[in-house]
């Protein structure tokens, strides 16, 4: 199997604690998209842990791209955000399992056995009882990166499109969080940071 998080140290633990089962395997471990990316191409592994946050990308934009790319590969996403924020979201993108990084080796290891919820993505059930959970994927990386302080000509940088396409955004986000002005949603993006430990 393939690991991918960009802390070493809680890295190291994903591996020592996939060790410890004779059943699984690690194959190869990345902290950034790009090269799990190319592990995945070269190692074909049957089983990828995923982190959601990493330096360089996104990650439910990699649980997408490894899913398009190897159709039987169960990805089990392992995850310190909200799970009634991104659970819908990386199910919808093609995890199998998201596994909050507080439920312990256990967890991870049972996700991962061969006969864990046999290889197939789970049932997507939406929790809609967390505000944020009605922004779509794009909007959402939007709204972390208002939090993270970054203007608008950043974001579109960061993400490849327009400065307009970004502004469409912002206005969708603050319809969706009735929220009234743009300090309102910076400052409610800033909050949401704090909160889930995503300042940059």
């Amino acid at each position: 199997m393939l690991v991918v998080d960009d802390h070493p140290l809680f890295r190291a633990g994903v591996v020592a604690a996939m060790q410890q089962d004779p059943g699984l395997e690690v194959c190869g471990e990345a902290d950034n998209a790009v090269d799990a990316r190319d592990l995945g191409a070269r190692l074909r592994p049957d089983a990828a842990v995923v982190d959601l946050m990493l330096q360089d990308d996104d990650g439910l934009k990699l649980v997408r791209e490894l899913r398009q790319a190897h159709p039987r590969l169960k990805i089990v996403v392992l995850s310190m955000l909200d799970p009634s924020v991104y659970q819908p979201k990386a199910l919808q993108a093609g995890a199998n399992h998201f596994i909050s990084k507080l439920a312990g080796p256990a967890a991870i290891v049972a996700a991962l056995r061969p006969n864990g919820a046999g290889g197939r993505p789970a049932r997507v059930v939406p929790d809609a009882a967390h505000e944020l959970a009605v922004l779509s994927e794009r909007e959402l990386q939007v709204f972390i990166q208002l939090g993270q302080g970054r203007s608008t000509q950043e974001i579109a940088t960061a993400l490849g499109v327009s400065t307009k396409t970004i502004e469409s955004h912002r206005e969708n986000i603050k319809g969706k969080l009735d929220l009234p002005h743009a300090n309102a949603l910076v400052a409610r993006a800033a909050l949401w940071v704090r909160e889930q430990g995503l300042a940059r």
